[in-house]
Parts: structure tokens; sequence; C-alpha cells
């Protein structure tokens, strides 16, 4: 058992096995290589992946799949692959935020994959040309593009407890 104190969420306990490994960390937190995936919600749409190592660094993300079929592209396994991750059951994760503007966007241009049975992943950057950093979303509801995307999505979240 893991835990983690002064999260957002106050103080964490997950499951060991919950940990995935993103062994070059993200884009500006290189030393943070170690998260869990946080549940919030009642349709799991909206995940937080939060560092094990810095309580207080903390990502809302979605699934990847929601931004349909040719998304990302190179698709999620020749990423996966490019990024030494493996595997054929990938999870892309891309993290939102709100714009100055109190927008929703996403940061299409570097998703992170991550092989869900091994809990392995990498931020990989895709085409500026294509994809951008600062992608405005809509925030009414809308179902996951595809029967597998939330399947995928849950698989990662962990069972987490308030702590002490």
């Amino acid at each position: 058992m893991i835990q983690i104190d002064g999260t957002r969420f106050g103080t964490v306990l997950v499951e060991d096995d919950a940990v995935i490994s993103i062994p070059r960390g993200l884009v500006g937190f290189p030393d943070d290589d170690r998260f869990v995936l946080l549940e919030y919600g009642e349709d799991g749409t909206i995940g937080f992946l939060q560092s094990i190592r810095t309580p207080e660094l903390c990502f809302p993300v979605v699934d990847g799949a929601l931004f349909g079929p040719d998304y990302p592209q190179p698709d999620a396994e020749t990423l996966a692959s490019r990024a030494d991750v493996g595997g054929d059951d990938i999870a892309v994760l891309v993290v939102v935020a709100a714009s100055p503007s109190k927008k929703l966007i996403a940061n299409m241009l570097a998703p992170i994959v991550i092989d869900v049975v091994s809990r392995n992943g990498a931020q990989v950057a895709l085409d500026h040309r294509t994809f951008s950093a600062a992608y405005p979303i809509e925030t009414r509801r809308r179902r996951p593009a595809t029967p597998t995307s939330r399947t995928r999505l849950s698989q990662l979240h962990c069972q987490a407890s308030q702590g002490a």
C-alpha cells in the first residue's frame, strides 16, 4: 500500500499494483516518473494523474478516444512502440486544463501512452502542424467515441481510499 500525503484530495492510499511508471517523466517534470490515476465523478470520463513523488503535482486527464478514431496519428500502438512502451492494449491520456478565458482545453500535441497491462507509459510529441497544445473542447456530456475507450481508462483507474 502506498500513502500519498498532501494531495488536492487529502491523504490518498493506493495499492502498489496501481502505479503507472513513466520513466522519462512528463514535459517539465522529468523527475516525476511514478503516478496513479484517480477516478473522478460517476461516469469516469475524467481522471487525475497523481504524482507519487510530488503530491501537489496532479494532472486532469481524459481518454484520447474521446477525440475520435483518428486521434492520435500515428495510432496509439505505433506511438507506444516508438516510445519503447510496447503492448497490445494501449490507453491514450490527454491532459486538460482551463484556459485564461475559462474554456476547457486539451493538450492534443503531447498525449501520454500507457500499456494497460504492464502500466508503463511515456509522453509523446505529435506533429505540431496537425495538433495543438491548447485545443478547445466542449464541456457538454458526450459518450466515448469508441465502446472500448471508457474500458481502457477504467482499467487504469485505481481504487484509492482516504487516509488518516
